[in-house]
């Protein structure tokens, strides 16, 4: 804008900038006015999307694995898109204040504890640990800005277009080939054109809206805050007893604190999340003040509140193939592996409770990131396919991250090559993954 009509609109607002340029809103829909009372559905009239972006990749969702499968498409020379609702990337790991980043280590086939993350996640841990920024030598807890910082620059320096505060609400499907993606924004509805597509959203909210086969799964839904002033707690005044006040985080008198309700929770509900949201920020406020006023806790505060529920586990695909906990327990290689992942915690397995230390490391197949009919959309995250006892690994950051750096590797061959996701060139696949320095064994 031209600093003479800068001027002029200035003076024309009385303190507010203001244009009639687009102020009409021509997305509207006009219909004659209908009584709804009683009425349980609306049909919307059809209407003319503008396209937004045509691309190669189109990664849906700015989480780790939409990250992950961002930087490696566009390393790979793939034209890339990735759109995110919220306005950082990170997703649960960093807006959500998930800090740990877990699955990192296991055992391998000689019963050596080693690490098992590399890759575009071993570069991101590896950056935060030069800034400072990461804590512990397996199971990293991050800072959240440093990690939104960090995943910010590679994705620009990867060439990937962002696009934020957009939210994928449906699909074009012909042939089993998703044509586009239609997405709400600011600027109105737009639609996205991909020769391939990687779902990123945690939820498989792509091939849900795509028609694919999935199976559903409830756990327990959590809210994290971080508590400011924690080194500052006076142990030695009268009165003082030991509470929960959370886990050291990379920045001093720093805590991340998590708080759950133990339920089984349908997340896939609209109402039910906002109700979750709305008492677990009252149960943090109402927790902290107990906290405040118990002696020696005066100087605490509360830093801030997750931008987004901690959703555990939502939605699983009924893919090419059911990664098993079998699988995960007995070293089992696949001709078409992709990467390979750690573990973190104690499960049960053939009766025996097996501590995160006895675990083994263990791999990933391709096919289990391919639905079974949509051919141009690949998946990452926490809802591939994998058996429900195993879901306790196959959600967490670390196997996030590793499932979005192979997702992004197969969608950019297969664009550059004009095939399916099933039909890609699986070697081709892997020698890219090795070429960014993903484990794959």
């Amino acid at each position: 804008m031209k600093r003479r009509r800068f001027l002029t609109t200035l003076a024309a607002g009385a303190g507010a900038v203001m244009s009639s340029t687009g102020c009409e809103n021509k997305e509207a829909v006009k219909t004659k006015t209908t009584d709804l009372t009683g009425v349980d559905t609306i049909r919307e009239p059809a209407r003319d999307i503008p396209i937004l972006a045509t691309t190669d990749v189109l990664v849906v969702g700015g989480g780790p694995a939409g990250v992950a499968a961002a930087v490696s498409a566009g390393r790979a020379g793939a034209d890339v898109v990735l759109t995110e609702r919220y306005n950082h990337l990170g997703g649960l790991w960093t807006g959500g204040l998930v800090l740990p980043l877990l699955s990192t280590h296991a055992i391998d086939e000689s019963g050596k504890f080693k690490r098992v993350l590399y890759g575009i996640g071993g570069e991101i841990e590896q950056k935060l640990r030069d800034m400072g920024m990461a804590i512990r030598d397996y199971n990293t807890i991050i800072d959240p800005e440093a990690g939104k910082y960090v995943m910010e620059e590679m994705v620009k320096e990867a060439g990937v277009r962002m696009l934020y505060h957009a939210w994928a609400g449906n699909v074009i499907v012909e042939n089993d080939h998703i044509k586009a993606v239609l997405v709400e924004t600011k600027s109105g509805r737009g639609a996205i054109v991909a020769k391939m597509i990687v779902d990123c959203t945690g939820d498989g909210d792509i091939y849900h809206l795509a028609g694919e086969s999935y199976r559903t799964m409830k756990y327990e839904v959590g809210l994290v805050h971080r508590l400011g002033n924690t080194h500052l707690v006076d142990k030695t005044k009268p009165g003082y007893k030991e509470l929960n006040i959370g886990k050291s985080t990379p920045i001093e008198g720093v805590n991340w604190v998590n708080m759950t309700t133990g339920d089984y929770q349908d997340v896939l509900d609209a109402w039910n999340l906002s109700h979750m949201q709305q008492q677990y920020r009252l149960d943090i406020w109402e927790t902290f003040k107990k906290i405040k006023s118990t002696p020696g806790y005066e100087k605490l505060y509360v830093l801030d509140t997750a931008s987004q529920l901690g959703t555990r586990i939502s939605r699983l695909l009924n893919g090419e193939y059911r990664l098993t906990l079998q699988d995960s327990m007995t070293f089992k290689s696949f001709k078409d592996v992709v990467g390979i992942s750690g573990a973190w915690t104690t499960i049960p397995y053939q009766g025996k409770r097996v501590p995160m230390k006895k675990r083994p490391l263990w791999q990933i197949p391709l096919r289990s990131l391919i639905p079974s009919n949509t051919q141009n959309l690949l998946v990452a995250g926490r809802c591939f396919d994998f058996e429900e006892s195993l879901f306790q690994d196959t959600r967490i950051i670390g196997t996030c991250l590793i499932t979005g750096h192979a997702a992004g590797a197969a969608a950019a061959i297969a664009a550059k090559n004009n095939t399916t996701a099933k039909s890609v060139d699986v070697p081709q696949v892997q020698n890219l993954l090795r070429e960014q320095k993903a484990n794959l064994g």
